[in-house]
């Protein structure tokens, strides 16, 4: 009983944190909109969007770290350097017309 009673407890707990952080409206939602509208306007192949998932994370991961630890007036160079990289990296890794689609998408995105 006294098991049952801790992995209900368990099981709830995580049901909680994840209702609550589903809840939440955060850039990280609204990034992971954004990038699932992105592959599928480039219409990606499935190594393609692996890779190109990959690259999300890792920019991500570095944009949490600078903005936990780069001082205010550096935080928008080194930002603006994270996303040029990822600009970059992506373009590698798209076709000649995913590219045009791309800087095409960026550049409407970039007006909003």
């Amino acid at each position: 009983m006294k098991n049952l009673t801790l992995a209900l407890a368990f099981s709830l707990s995580f049901v909680g944190m994840s209702t609550a952080y589903a809840s939440q409206p955060t850039e990280r939602n609204s990034g992971k909109a954004e990038a699932r509208s992105l592959y599928q306007v480039l219409q990606l192949s499935e190594t393609q969007f692996v890779k190109l998932r990959g690259l999300e994370r890792e920019r991500l991961q570095e944009l949490n770290v600078v903005h936990n630890i780069a001082p205010a007036d550096r935080l928008e160079s080194l930002v603006a350097e994270i996303s040029a990289r990822y600009e970059n990296a992506v373009l590698q890794h798209l076709n000649p017309a995913q590219q045009k689609l791309y800087t095409a998408y960026q550049a409407t995105s970039k007006r909003h």
